[in-house]
């Protein structure tokens, strides 16, 4: 038997509540940023004139002819999202919120995976002001994806940061008078910041909460920047107990650490965070792993010029790129065969090429030692 409550017990035990009796928490937030990882093209509304009710959506979701392929999410998104969309239509809290502007980007040449959905909570409400929620995908199962997540390492904005900015300042003159807040799970959360500093200081004025969950950071000098200063007190960040995704970069101090069901890495599931009534269930600190590897990727991070991130991170997606795998999961679909195709592109590199990636790879490998043993 399960010893803990998750996002899909919370909408059996809250779903009886709409949002006008109990006001939109960080829970609710974390469930509209997973709903976001969902393929709803051609379903619901690209622009902001019009929008489909969460309940109406999820009919038309399980019951496409494409439902098959629109319901497989890879290897890396939990198949549980799927099960997450038919219980918020299910339920009171969730089935008449409105669903619209869903826009999904992917394109090879630039490097960019990008994807957004508005949810409005109060459509024609009861609410003294209408409130909508912004949320950014995180990073999917496909390569390009992570090749921009990495990107992030030597470029000052990715193609990703400049549309969740041009998405949320069209959003903001959509619903002129609405209360607004932002969030998103993985690159999301990088998104769903960088977006709100960022936007025009009219619009800022009413944004409300910024939800970072588990997402990757920024530069130092990025957070010290007048216009991350700005929003630096909406931002709410939470991260399981044992983050990756999480630690890479730098981030406010201020921060919520959540437990996990699971092990390591695959803490960054959201349906593995343990959720207690309206809240998630919290620890006081990071599992000392987890700020093992934040202090030694950042210092081994820090100490490469530019030039040899951007070389270490071209180097490994091309090789990665030799086994012609778009996602992860046709990556890893045979595994044996392209594990001997990076080998063979790896040795096919130039030597200056190869010998600088073996030595920056080193070097981290080091630091995480100096880590340990400190």
């Amino acid at each position: 038997m399960k010893k803990y409550s998750d996002i899909l017990d919370y909408i059996d035990w809250r779903g009886d509540l709409t949002f006008e009796q109990s006001p939109l928490n960080e829970v609710d937030a974390l469930i509209f940023c997973q709903l976001s990882y969902l393929n709803f093209e051609n379903l619901a509304p690209v622009d902001f004139d019009s929008s489909i009710k969460l309940s109406d959506l999820s009919n038309l979701f399980f019951g496409s002819s494409d439902f098959k392929e629109r319901s497989d999410l890879g290897m890396l998104i939990d198949v549980k999202s799927n099960v997450l969309l038919e219980k918020c239509g299910a339920s009171v809290r969730f089935k008449d919120v409105e669903v619209t502007g869903f826009v999904s980007e992917y394109n090879r040449e630039i490097e960019e995976q990008f994807s957004a959905v508005t949810f409005v909570l109060n459509q024609g409400g009861i609410l003294e002001k209408q409130q909508i929620f912004v949320a950014f995908r995180g990073t999917d199962d496909t390569i390009v994806g992570w090749k921009e997540d990495f990107n992030l390492a030597f470029l000052e904005e990715v193609p990703a940061q400049s549309d969740a900015l041009a998405y949320l300042e069209t959003v903001a003159l959509s619903f002129k008078k609405a209360e607004i807040f932002v969030g998103g799970h993985s690159k999301g959360g990088n998104l769903a910041i960088f977006s709100s500093a960022h936007l025009n200081e009219k619009a800022k004025n009413r944004l409300q909460v910024v939800y970072n969950f588990d997402g990757p950071g920024f530069s130092q000098e990025s957070l010290d920047s007048d216009s991350f200063f700005s929003v630096k007190t909406k931002i709410r960040s939470v991260f399981p107990q044992f983050s990756i995704v999480g630690m890479l970069f730098h981030h406010y101090d201020s921060c919520e650490v959540v437990l996990s069901s699971e092990k390591l890495v695959m803490q960054h599931n959201p349906f593995s965070w343990f959720v207690k009534g309206i809240q998630f269930q919290v620890k006081d600190e990071f599992d000392s792993g987890s700020a093992i590897f934040f202090n030694s990727f950042n210092k081994w991070f820090e100490s490469l010029l530019p030039n040899q991130r951007e070389q270490f991170v071209e180097t490994l997606f091309g090789l990665l790129d030799s086994t012609n795998a778009l996602t992860n999961s046709e990556l890893s679909h045979d595994a044996f065969k392209n594990t001997g195709k990076i080998i063979k592109a790896f040795a096919n590199l130039d030597k200056e090429i190869r010998d600088e990636a073996v030595h920056i790879a080193s070097e981290f490998i080091k630091t995480v030692f100096k880590e340990v043993s400190a």
